[in-house]
Formats: C-alpha cells, sequence, structure tokens
C-alpha cells in the first residue's frame, strides 16, 4: 500500500506555494497500438518551460481491455541524481477511484538539487497496460489525466522554482490512448502454379496463414493494394502484365484497423521456353517387318513427345520418352522425326533419322530373269571381275554373309547343280524362289529387282 504520510508530505511541498501559472508546461500520455492478448507502454512526457523538480498525476482508464501492470520512472526521472534515481517516488497501481494509476516524483531532497532541464518531450514517467486477448482489433481505450485518482486525490501539477520560489504550476493535460491492433497475416508463401496462363507469363499462387478473424484480406505489391479478399480467404492467384519478378505480401482488415504486412514472397513471371530438339536420333530397320527401332536423348525435360512419319504424326509419347518403333511401308527411304513439348504444348525444333528398307528380290537370281541358272554365277563373275554392274547386291550375296564375293559363286553353282557340299546340297537363304526382303540385317542392299 503506498504511504499516507509521504502522500501528504509530497502534496504539501507541491502546494504549498503559489498555483499561478506564468509560464506554460504541457504532459502528454502517447498512443500506443498493441495486438489482443498484448502489452503495451505508453510513454508519458513533459514540455517545459521552466526546470521541473517533481510532479505527480494520475493516468485513468476505462478497464474495459485495459489493466495497468507497472508504472515506472521515465528516461528523465531514470537519470537523476547521477543515475541513482529520484529520492521519492511514490506509485499506486490500483487508485481509488480507479481504475487507473498514480505517480509522484521529488527528484532531490539535498543539495544540489536536481531538476528536470527546460525541454521538450522529456519522458518523466512509463505506464504498462496488458490489453485483454479479446479485445476487437479497431477498439481503443482513452488514457486520461486525472485529478480523481487515490485517497487523498493525486493532482497533476508540476514542481518548479521561479526565482528562489518553488511553485506549482497545472500543466496542460493531453490524453492518450491504447488501441487494439489487427493481427498480422503469416507464412506467406508464392509458386507459380500454371507456367502457361496469364497470357503465357504464368499464373501464381498466394497462401498464407489468417492471424484473427478479419473482414477483408489484402493483397499488395509495392506497398500498392491490388486485391480486395473476403475476410476468409486464404489464398489467391495473381497475374503480371510483364515478365519480371514482382514480390507480394499480404495484410488484414477489421473494423477498418489494418494489420502490418505478412512477410514478402516473389514470384518470377517468364515466358517458358520450348525445349532444345533431340539428339542422337537413330533409326534401325527389321527388313522383314518394316518396324523401325527409333531412338534418341532428350536434353531438356520435356512433357510429351511427338513422333512423325514423312511429316505425318504417327505417335504421341509421354513425358520423357526416348525410344519408340514406327512400322514403314515397303521398300524405300523414309524421314523419320521426334520432338518435344513443353509443359505449354510448345514443340522443340526436329530430330530426325532416315529409315531405308532394302528393295524385295529374289537371292541368287542375279541378272533378274526370273529363275535360277547358270547366267546368274556368270553375272556375279562378271560384276566381281570383269567390271560388270549389279543392281541388286543381295540377290549376289547367296550364302547371306553380308558380303558379295567368290564365295556367292561357288555357293550359287553348288544350289544351281546340286552338287553336295559336306554331304549335303546348299540351300540358298530366304528370300528364295518368291520375292522377299533380306532377314539379315546387314550393309548390303538392293538398289532394284525387276519383278518385286
Amino acid at each position: 500500500m503506498p504511504n499516507c504520510n509521504l502522500v501528504v508530505v509530497f502534496a504539501m511541498i507541491l502546494f504549498s506555494t503559489s498555483m499561478s501559472i506564468a509560464q506554460v508546461h504541457t504532459v502528454t500520455a502517447s498512443n500506443e497500438v498493441a495486438l489482443p492478448g498484448a502489452s503495451a507502454t505508453v510513454e508519458v512526457t513533459l514540455d517545459n518551460e521552466e526546470a521541473a523538480r517533481g510532479f505527480s498525476l494520475g493516468l485513468a482508464h476505462a478497464g474495459t481491455i485495459l489493466t495497468l501492470t507497472a508504472i515506472s520512472s521515465g528516461a528523465e526521472v531514470a537519470d537523476s541524481n547521477g543515475g541513482a534515481g529520484p529520492d521519492f517516488e511514490f506509485i499506486d497501481l490500483t487508485a481509488a477511484g480507479g481504475p487507473g494509476g498514480t505517480y509522484a516524483v521529488i527528484l532531490s531532497f539535498a543539495p544540489p538539487l536536481d531538476e528536470i532541464a527546460i525541454g521538450t518531450g522529456n519522458q518523466i514517467a512509463l505506464f504498462s497496460y496488458t490489453c485483454s486477448a479479446a479485445a476487437a482489433p479497431g477498439s481503443s481505450e482513452a488514457l486520461d489525466f486525472s485529478d480523481v485518482l487515490g485517497a487523498p486525490a493525486v493532482i497533476t501539477v508540476i514542481s518548479v522554482v521561479s526565482g528562489t520560489t518553488s511553485i506549482s504550476r497545472v500543466p496542460i493535460q493531453v490524453s492518450g490512448s491504447v488501441s487494439i491492433g489487427t493481427p498480422a497475416p503469416s507464412n506467406l508463401s508464392c509458386s507459380i502454379t500454371d507456367p502457361c496462363g496469364g497470357g503465357g507469363l504464368g499464373v501464381g499462387t498466394l497462401n498464407w496463414n489468417n492471424g484473427g478473424s478479419y473482414d477483408s484480406v489484402e493483397v499488395l505489391t509495392g506497398g500498392a493494394v491490388i486485391q480486395t479478399l473476403a475476410g476468409t480467404a486464404t489464398t489467391t492467384t495473381t497475374t503480371s502484365g510483364s515478365a519480371g519478378t514482382v514480390g507480394y505480401s499480404v495484410r488484414g482488415v477489421r473494423n477498418l484497423s489494418t494489420s502490418a504486412e505478412s512477410n514478402n514472397c516473389n514470384l518470377t513471371y517468364q515466358v517458358t521456353p520450348p525445349p532444345a530438339a533431340p539428339t542422337g536420333v537413330t533409326c534401325v530397320v527389321d527388313q522383314v517387318t518394316g518396324n523401325t527401332s527409333v531412338s534418341w536423348t532428350n536434353p531438356d525435360p520435356v512433357s510429351s513427345v511427338e513422333v512423325t512419319l514423312d511429316g505425318v504424326v504417327v505417335g504421341t509419347l509421354g513425358a520423357g520418352a526416348t525410344s519408340t518403333t514406327v512400322t514403314i511401308g515397303g521398300p524405300g527411304s523414309y524421314n523419320i522425326c521426334v520432338s518435344g513439348s513443353n509443359v505449354c504444348g510448345d514443340f522443340s525444333a526436329d530430330g530426325c533419322c532416315t529409315a531405308v528398307r532394302d528393295n524385295f528380290f529374289i537371292r541368287n537370281d542375279m541378272n533378274q530373269d526370273g529363275s535360277e541358272n547358270i547366267g546368274d554365277p556368270v553375272g556375279a563373275l562378271n560384276y566381281l571381275f570383269g567390271g560388270g554392274t549389279m543392281a541388286c547386291l543381295d540377290a549376289a550375296d547367296v550364302n547371306d554373309d553380308g558380303a558379295v564375293d567368290l564365295s556367292d559363286v561357288v555357293y550359287s553353282l553348288n544350289a544351281i547343280f546340286g552338287i553336295p557340299v559336306g554331304g549335303s546340297v546348299p540351300v540358298v537363304p530366304s528370300p528364295n524362289g518368291v520375292c522377299g526382303p533380306d532377314p539379315t540385317s546387314d550393309s548390303v542392299s538392293c538398289v532394284s529387282f525387276n519383278g518385286c
């Protein structure tokens, strides 16, 4: 409990001299903002045209949303007497007539008497409050200077020295307040969720957590509000009119009270380029069936692969595909191309290979007269040693070993005249007697063959 005798002594000191006002003095309580359930410290400052040796004051509040928890000396009081603090300090947190608190100070009792120097904004007291957790954002509670707090009541006065006389001045009193702020949203995150939307620059998505109940949520960039959403919103989408990086934040609004902004996040809007063309495209043809194994490498990630045969789409493959099978037609040369697309469906340039299917032929019918006879090995000898030509080397590769040489002439003669080799007559490999493809993949080809 406050020492009543000290209060009386202090009051006698302050009021024993003239109350006439010759100079202007002002005490001001600051205006503060605090979140529900948080604390606030209100600064009481003195503008004094005369040096002050002491003061007393009472600061009242309604008590609806605030609870006074502490009163402490301001910087000018705490620094008095070389930092030792005032010789007399009176604090009452639960003053009669409240809610409210009273505070009184005499800097020095003995010479040299310390003073608060003439000046403005001299901090003389700090009043600390806790805010109700149920306080609604946008609400506030006034802090008014009062002359009825305490028993006996503590009057708001400043003790100054005028000439050689200690007198009290009644200061101008400027009330303060504590306003309940709106909690800020938190955990804002940004991501490009549709790289193909927004005119091709992408569509971003923002997500966040609301710090409390809001009437509305505002989305900002560069300090300017670009979207106003419902108070329950925790996500939104964004676009940009030009390529580049854009920073975003969000804030809540409740009872016209705007919260601080959330953390920032950035989105980079840009055109998604098509991937590079597939490389290393190869074609391996099965001459019998025409089935062509196509393989390639994707330099960049791809969402799909398109395959064309002589300019006609013959297949669309899934993301990352690097091989497929394409069936080509009869003998001839075919152009097989592949290209990859990005997530927006924009395709790369083509990577291509040429698939060649040899002409159908009859093996051992080297002169292409429709039968196998001695004229065929003679034609082969003419090709090998006489400077003759051979339109279908596959037909002359009688033993199907991937080369045309003297062994094919011998093989042809043995087959035509039924000469056993190793106890049996050699059989001409397919295609024998009828037109067909070469079943063996080798470097020997057939440019043309009459009748097939």
